[in-house]
């Protein structure tokens, strides 16, 4: 074997394990669920997705505009994605892994074959691979955009450099038409990138103006794609509304340019977390020329003694600089205006050129060390940063934690303490979102107060939010979910019931139901709920066959209802299910089982930090219930005993709560119910010491395990 195959066959040894290294190092979002933020959107609840790949679905995806996106060949990955592997999250991040991981070892069989060293396109394109910065396009199934418009942007460098006449030419236009497929916006600088090429690696640039001509007519057709395409998307985020309206004037937009620059640069260098959904930062004059300065100053201390090397230099800088400018504030459209982590995907290579320029003449044993430690460091920073992708919960904790001043991450990070049961935290979370005048965060902050039982301050909220904004919260905005738009519906169907207005508050609740796809819902309850309460217990009936033929739960009196309400108070919703209680109570006053139930959850419930309705009267009318609920069940009920000792003990009278679960202990030796007596004594033990029994609720327990959303 000739020296020629040996080196070939090393470099393709090198590139596969580059490509197993990467996959290695992003393997454990394998196993990682969908986040809340556009999963649902884009793929989950994407019908032109949820198909798998179809000649149907093909014929969608070249149509469809998701949420003022335009993205072909995005919806056909994901609809091989679901025809490959099903519907569940795994198979969607195993594609992005692979293509991440395949995107590494392209860069480096160009890094090589520009550079003319292993050495340096190995430890090049590992640091872009395992850069922090990548986590967010390779874990976040949404940003499929980044990794599957980056492999054919690589393929279109790839034909443009390496590529032989006509085929290299076109080589190169269809894999950039087809990136411009995926996600167009980042794509559009590449024909402005393309020319840079040939000044380094190729070294072909004419300076002459007759060549500068040659060159950029010769490139036509880059031009011609870029422009095509780059106009389709922008018509499909102006038809979904994506393209903002209010934009800061040229002025202040051309200020943000350096310091957004700087923001990458500083991120990319130091990789701290870059906030997901904050948008750029406020430009001041002061900040304007210091970024700008800044910039100058690196840009010029890079090219210092750099002669032999101003070439690479120089479209390393170009490469970065270049492509990030859809992301650096003059142009506003979705997101794209912000300073996501996402947008440095592919300008980032730029520096990988830049520091080859900067360290190609440093000592071998320097360059062994610098990489070396630069990996290590870089890939234990996105094992660590891995995990906030891994799932609802620990997402959205995260996302308020980063992007606090933000309504969406305040929005997400309340779902998740909702989600744990810390309502209380969650109402904080909403409050603060509100107070950003993020409507999602508004109407879940009339959903809390609405379970709380405080429905005039859900009104209230609901009120003041339309007066100000002047935004109906029951307008659909776009791509809103429709659990989202259910979740609006009872809310104003809860307001109105409250109210008094049965007629309007059975119209909404029933939007509610038709949107919910839950059968078993609790906005289902509150719809029968309503329909008994309202006299027309028959408007309901379709949607109590529902529960029934899914669930096996048959509403058919108002009554009936009990257990759903039981289980919402253990889930949080004190204030409402109280109501509810109390009325049943009233109705139904020989029900001691009931009675002493509902007495049971009002005296052992922890308390949950919340303001609900009437909680000053827990503890007396728990007290009252369980009085009689023994005195219709007989002395020699031991659980009756039970539920009386813990009322006591809740409102103050331990003396009278260890009588009782004496006598229980007494009664349940009698029965033969040991499992009880024994869970007396426990309660005895905290009765005297002075404190009342807490019962763990399902939110508690709910917290303990790791949820799948």
């Amino acid at each position: 074997m000739n020296t020629g195959n040996i080196n070939q066959l090393r470099m393709v040894g090198l590139g596969l394990l580059i490509v197993l290294a990467t996959f290695a190092v992003y393997s454990p979002s394998i196993g990682y669920d969908f986040v809340p933020l556009d999963d649902e959107l884009f793929v989950s609840g994407n019908p032109v997705v949820s198909g798998g790949l179809t000649q149907h679905a093909i014929s969608t995806a070249w149509k469809a505009n998701i949420g003022g996106y335009w993205a072909p060949l995005l919806w056909m990955s994901f609809q091989a994605d679901v025809t490959l592997f099903g519907a569940a999250p795994w198979g969607f991040h195993l594609t992005n892994v692979w293509l991440h991981a395949l995107n590494a070892g392209l860069l480096f069989w160009l890094l090589q074959r520009w550079t003319k060293s292993k050495g340096w396109a190995v430890a090049l394109a590992l640091l872009w691979a395992v850069h922090p910065l990548r986590v967010e396009s390779v874990a976040w199934v949404t940003e499929r955009k980044d990794v599957l418009s980056g492999l054919f942007f690589l393929l279109c460098v790839a034909f443009y450099v390496e590529g032989k006449g006509k085929m290299g030419y076109w080589g190169a236009a269809s894999a950039l038409a087809a990136g411009m497929l995926v996600k167009p916006g980042a794509l559009l600088p590449v024909p402005f990138l393309l020319p840079l090429l040939d000044l380094w690696p190729l070294r072909r640039f004419e300076w002459t103006w007759r060549g500068l001509a040659r060159q950029t007519i010769g490139k036509w057709a880059y031009w011609a794609i870029g422009l095509l395409l780059g106009w389709a998307a922008w018509r499909a985020n102006a038809t979904q509304g994506v393209i903002h309206s209010n934009l800061p004037s040229l002025v202040e937009r051309l200020m943000l340019v350096p310091v957004n620059y700087v923001v990458f640069l500083k991120h990319m260098v130091w990789p701290t977390v870059m906030p997901l959904l904050t948008s750029s930062p406020v430009a001041s004059g002061w900040t304007t020329v210091f970024s700008l300065a800044v910039l100058t100053g690196v840009i010029g201390i890079s090219f210092w003694g750099a002669k032999e090397r101003s070439r690479c230099i120089f479209v390393g800088w170009a490469w970065f600089l270049g492509m990030l400018v859809p992301s650096i504030g003059l142009v506003w459209a979705g997101t794209s205006h912000g300073s996501g982590e996402r947008f440095s995907y592919l300008p980032q290579i730029g520096l990988m050129i830049l520091l080859y320029g900067l360290g190609e003449g440093w000592r071998n044993s320097v360059k062994w060390t610098v990489g070396i430690l630069l990996l290590a460091c870089l890939t234990g920073l996105t094992w660590r940063r891995l995990p906030h992708w891994r799932n609802y919960l620990s997402f959205g904790q995260w996302i308020m934690e980063c992007d606090a001043g933000h309504g969406t991450a305040c929005q997400l990070g309340g779902d998740a303490l909702m989600f744990k049961g810390d309502w209380a935290g969650a109402e904080e979370a909403f409050v603060r979102g509100a107070s950003l005048y993020d409507n999602n965060c508004v109407a879940r902050l009339c959903r809390i107060q609405n379970w709380c039982g405080q429905t005039e301050e859900a009104e209230r909220i609901w009120g003041a939010f339309e007066e100000v904004s002047g935004q109906p919260l029951l307008e659909s905005g776009p791509g809103m979910a429709e659990r989202e738009q259910a979740m609006r519906w009872a809310i104003r169907g809860q307001i109105l019931r409250a109210r008094g207005d049965y007629v309007g508050a059975l119209a909404a609740l029933e939007e509610a139901v038709k949107l919910d796809t839950d059968p078993a819902s609790f906005t289902v309850a509150e719809y029968l709920r309503t329909c008994h309460e309202a006299g027309r217990p028959e408007a309901g009936a379709a949607a109590a066959e529902r529960l029934r033929a899914a669930k096996g739960i048959a509403i058919r009196e108002w009554r009936d209802l009990l257990p759903r309400y039981l289980q919402f108070w253990q889930e949080g919703g004190r204030g409402l299910a109280f109501g509810y209680f109390d009325e049943y109570a009233r109705r139904f006053p020989a029900d001691g089982l009931a009675l002493n139930n509902m007495a049971w959850l009002l005296a052992t419930s922890v308390p949950d930090g919340l303001r609900h309705a009437c909680m000053e009267e827990w503890p007396a009318t728990a007290l009252a219930w369980a009085d009689r609920a023994l005195a219709q069940g007989g002395e020699d009920m031991p659980g009756a005993w039970d539920t009386l000792a813990a009322a006591r003990a809740n409102a103050g009278d331990f003396a009278g709560a260890i009588a009782a679960v004496e006598r229980g202990q007494e009664a349940a030796k009698r029965a033969g119910e040991w499992a009880l007596e024994g869970n007396l004594q426990a309660r005895l033990a905290e009765y005297r010491a002075g404190r009342p029994w807490r019962e763990p609720d399902e939110r508690t327990q709910a917290a303990r395990k790791e949820p799948s959303r």
